[in-house]
């Protein structure tokens, strides 16, 4: 019985300095900002990066995927879902992996990456839904590349490019 004490004692003693070890590690500084969003949406560059740019028409990607995902956000809590962003306004920017590490961190079910790709011509030609992992993206990224072509395709020569894989760290880390 001195024993089973004196082995109980020590392994609380192990636990609590493996928790004051864990303690000391260094955090990434990521956080869910909505803790508990079934959907996280990432609205693409941010911060330094501003993506396309087309000066002509001062459109900037890093501004207007910001406005798609507020938008986007604003829908799908309208019709009940819990959602979070991986930045809220343009001055804030992440790598695409830490992305991805949010995204798991609010145990989101869907994760979604914004971008809007640059033309030569005035008229965009195509859409296009890029996956990370084909077993958890691929039909995902199916059903997401036919919405868009059914509701932008009528009355544009908008063109359905299909799927295509994008080893991009957000997506290949993102569990969902």
């Amino acid at each position: 019985s001195a024993g089973i004490a004196l082995a109980g004692g020590l392994a609380i003693v192990a636990i609590i300095g493996l928790g004051g070890l864990l303690s000391l590690l260094p955090t990434t500084g990521l956080h869910c900002a909505q803790p508990g969003a079934r959907v996280m949406l990432d609205p693409g560059h941010g911060g330094d990066d501003p993506g396309a740019i087309n000066d002509a028409a001062g459109l900037v990607e890093r501004e207007l995927v910001l406005d798609i995902a507020h938008r986007t956000e604003a829908r799908l809590e309208q019709a009940g879902y819990s959602v979070a962003l991986t930045r809220s306004d343009s001055a804030t920017g992440y790598a695409n992996t830490p992305r991805g590490v949010m995204a798991n961190l609010c145990h989101a079910v869907v994760y979604v990456s914004i971008h809007l790709n640059s033309f030569g011509e005035p008229e965009p030609n195509y859409a296009k839904t890029f996956w990370g992992i084909e077993e958890k993206d691929a039909a995902f990224a199916s059903v997401m590349q036919a919405a868009l072509v059914t509701r932008l395709q009528p009355g544009t020569d908008l063109g359905d490019s299909g799927l295509e894989v994008l080893e991009n760290g957000g997506l290949l880390t993102a569990r969902m």
